[in-house]
């Protein structure tokens, strides 16, 4: 008997399980189908773009950027023939108001994680003290496990460990926000060592940048479902899904759409964003701290959303040479140079597109759209000040108050697992307790493990066709030094 599976949400984690399931045996032989239900008419999810009217142009919603920790997403690009469409860069730009642009590239001849350390020397903007306190810290870090992090905030950590209030401002605050949506006032310091030590310590190439060369909505749009198409995986797509009810007499469920014939399913992969899936399934999110995790925190409101804006500029000059710049002590916080090139065919006229990305619970937060985009403007201008004051021929504020879930010390814990005692039902999605923060490489993560647990429930014995790719692997220094 063939069962049938569908996976609700389009997104990245959809997308991955989607693959996952297509290279099975059980699928290759046509004892499973694979469905794809995505209420948008394209695939991607928050990884998409939308067309600039005037110009024609595709442009992302904000700024994706994946890094050479992220093994899944890697893995998972490199399968679709994708890979080829990021830039990758080994090197970051910093700059500072008041000391200019600095490079951090780790170092290519000390063994990881010395090979921070002259990174962190030549960051202009940070004080020999500022280095110490980091150097201290990071050292700590190494030597502290996960469970021992996971029920206390950032800050209290770091000010626990001796990081001054000059050295928060400079470093922490700047790292921890990009990477983890959130200031770090509410973030557990759990999800902080993850950036810290899997994406910058542990190996060489963990710190590395993958920048799209392409729009999204090209790669996980067109550039996913063709090639799942041709696999043999159905996309049904502008159909919002209305209910999923468990039917008991036929054990199977059933899937009420908006506008087209309801379907049935043996199994429903729920790869929605949390807040979408929480409010079907409340009974499996957040009322128990996940298996395994620390028990220490009491009750409280887990599941708080923060928010990314996206500054879109059509500027009537480049401003730089530079790709991208990490923007410290300003309201900016990422800065992009058209990285998809989107201008290169468009007339002076049109503008030279730019993109400026703030994430977390910003100074600018509640500012009108045209005070916001003037302040950035005025910033880039003082950081590119050869480039002489640029003109804003048109511009966009893209804000998502859902872009990504907030890493509490109570959300840590009580991130469910892909399998719930539903049958059936499993879940994806970056929230899903896959230890990374709202990330690409925690969607694609919770995806294959979510189309491993469907496959573990058909056929045991291609469970491990599925195995999620290992982490970077660490040189033997970093294996002596992290827990």
């Amino acid at each position: 008997m063939t069962s049938r599976v569908v996976i609700v949400g389009g997104g990245i984690a959809g997308l991955a399980a989607a693959e996952a399931l297509s290279r099975t045996g059980v699928f290759q032989r046509g004892e499973m189908q694979v469905v794809v239900a995505e209420s948008r008419r394209n695939t991607g999810g928050r990884a998409g773009s939308f067309v600039e009217p005037s110009t024609g142009q595709a442009v992302d919603y904000c700024q994706h950027v994946a890094m050479g920790c992220c093994t899944t997403l890697l893995d998972l690009l490199e399968r679709m023939k994708l890979l080829d469409r990021f830039q990758c860069y080994d090197e970051l730009t910093f700059y500072h108001p008041q000391h200019g642009f600095s490079r951090f590239r780790p170092s290519r001849w000390l063994p990881p994680p010395l090979h921070l350390s002259s990174a962190l020397s030549s960051l202009k903007h940070l004080t020999k003290k500022n280095q110490r306190e980091i150097r201290a810290a990071l050292w700590r870090l190494m030597r502290t496990s996960e469970f021992d992090l996971i029920d206390v905030t950032a800050l209290d950590w770091l000010r626990s460990n001796e990081q001054s209030e000059d050295t928060l401002e400079k470093f922490w605050d700047v790292i921890l926000v990009s990477a983890l949506g959130d200031v770090p006032e509410r973030v557990s310091m759990a999800a902080a060592r993850k950036v810290m030590i899997d994406g910058f310590a542990g190996a060489r190439h963990a710190s590395d940048v993958w920048v799209p060369r392409r729009p999204l909505s090209e790669i996980f749009g067109d550039g996913f479902r063709e090639p799942l198409a041709q696999r043999g995986v159905a996309f049904e797509l502008g159909h919002a899904i209305r209910e999923l009810n468990w039917d008991a007499e036929t054990n199977r469920w059933n899937v009420e759409r908006s506008g087209a014939d309801p379907q049935v399913a043996d199994h429903v992969i729920v790869a929605t964003p949390w807040h979408v899936s929480r409010r079907w399934f409340p009974q499996v999110w957040g009322d128990q701290p996940t298996e395994g995790r620390s028990d220490r925190i009491g009750p409280a409101t887990a599941f708080a959303s923060s928010p990314i804006t996206g500054l879109h500029l059509w500027l009537d000059r480049s401003l730089t040479s530079k790709p991208h710049v990490v923007m410290v002590g300003t309201l900016a916080q990422w800065f992009f140079q058209d990285p998809i090139k989107t201008t290169e065919n468009m007339s002076p006229a049109e503008g030279v597109y730019h993109q400026v990305v703030i994430s977390g619970r910003h100074a600018g937060s509640d500012w009108p759209k045209d005070k916001l985009v003037s302040e950035v403007v005025r910033e880039l201008s003082k950081a590119f000040p050869e480039a002489g004051t640029p003109k804003v021929l048109k511009s966009r504020v893209v804000t998502d108050p859902l872009a990504v879930f907030s890493v509490s010390p109570e959300t840590q814990v009580r991130r469910p697992a892909s399998k719930t005692s539903r049958p059936g039902l499993h879940l994806a999605g970056d929230a899903v307790a896959t230890g990374w923060p709202a990330t690409m490489e925690g969607a694609a993560i919770s995806g294959q493990i979510a189309a491993k647990s469907v496959l573990g429930s058909l056929v045991a014995t291609e469970d491990q066709e599925l195995s999620v790719p290992s982490e970077l692997k660490r040189g033997w220094l970093a294996r002596q030094l992290i827990r």
